[in-house]
């Protein structure tokens, strides 16, 4: 299988930052931390992010009574979107925007808040796949503007497996796709890379039950033949994790931090895309956790999950 990586010396990419800049107006923010509280006490995720941040020094695992289910088939599965979706697009908008949001051409600091709006289209055979929660998403279009959605958590229950395109660069259609071989499979808080014409996916939660091991392999979709492949050398490589990081630079892929059930990391590894179709292909283990003979504290970075890396001029900024 031929995948078209792009080896560039110099990189200028950027993660996809916060939702937008912070509204200046006090019942903006008042009702957007009610709703992070009520989304808090209601919802149970699977990463812990919301209370690892609030609790310093807890474990942030998931909730032991969390229940989830693997992802049906498109045609089992095809629904409307939940009530939910409604009520969060109008509140979420001042919020955004500012309390008192007004046409750009009337704002004299239009701009300051360059955000604008594209609706999806979808058909009556392939609703909208959202809200969803934790999918793996390219932060870096291809050159058509093609977007690719990979699994994440729905309905705070329901773990998926499925792929969506979005045609950002045409008329923003936004519809599943069928794949050759087979894919990622169900996850949550994983983390993707586009590559050329290779979609890479790793890591994230794919737990059912706690005795189960998380998923190592590194996947590679072909988004000219729609036909995922899989790399798993010999040797060592990096732990399952999720709510790590994934970067790339020049032809190597770096992975960073992350967790698994409250456990946090602060270990790097890289792989090299060139080498993918080598029988002597290697994970490359070049930092380990500071728990287990890494570098002390304050060499590395401290361990850390659901963080965001750039990178720029061969480095990575954390």
């Amino acid at each position: 299988m031929a995948f078209l990586f792009k080896s560039k010396k110099n990189q200028d990419r950027a993660l996809a930052s916060r939702d937008g800049p912070p509204s200046s107006g006090g019942s903006s923010i008042q009702s957007a931390a009610a709703r992070v509280r009520d989304e808090k006490n209601s919802r149970a995720t699977p990463t812990g992010s919301l209370n690892s941040i609030d609790n310093e020094g807890s474990m942030g695992s998931p909730d032991q009574n969390y229940s989830r289910q693997r992802g049906q088939s498109l045609d089992q599965t095809q629904q409307g979107p939940p009530p939910l979706q409604q009520s969060q697009q109008p509140s979420d908008l001042p919020f955004r925007n500012g309390a008192n949001s007004q046409p750009q051409s009337s704002n004299p600091n239009a701009s300051l808040y360059p955000w604008s709006q594209r609706r999806l289209t979808y058909t009556s055979s392939h609703p909208s796949p959202f809200p969803r929660y934790g999918a793996a998403v390219n932060s870096v279009s291809s050159k058509e503007g093609d977007i690719y959605v990979m699994g994440g958590l729905i309905n705070s229950s329901t773990v998926k497996g499925d792929l969506w395109l979005i045609e950002a660069g045409s008329n923003m259609a936004c519809y599943p796709l069928a794949t050759t071989a087979e894919g990622p499979g169900p996850r949550v808080g994983h983390s993707s890379l586009l590559v050329g014409n290779a979609f890479i996916v790793y890591g994230g939660d794919t737990k059912i039950e706690e005795t189960d091991v998380l998923d190592e392999t590194l996947y590679l979709l072909n988004t000219s033949t729609r036909q995922w492949s899989r790399a798993l050398p010999a040797g060592p490589r990096p732990d399952g994790r999720y709510g790590h990081s994934l970067n790339i630079l020049g032809s190597k892929i770096y992975i960073f931090g992350g967790q698994v059930e409250g456990y946090f990391m602060n270990d790097l590894a890289a792989f090299d895309l060139n080498q993918l179709q080598m029988p002597n292909n290697r994970w490359e283990m070049l930092i380990q956790n500071s728990d287990t003979a890494g570098p002390q504290q304050g060499k590395i970075p401290p361990a850390r999950t659901n963080h965001s890396m750039i990178t720029y001029n061969d480095k990575m900024y954390l």
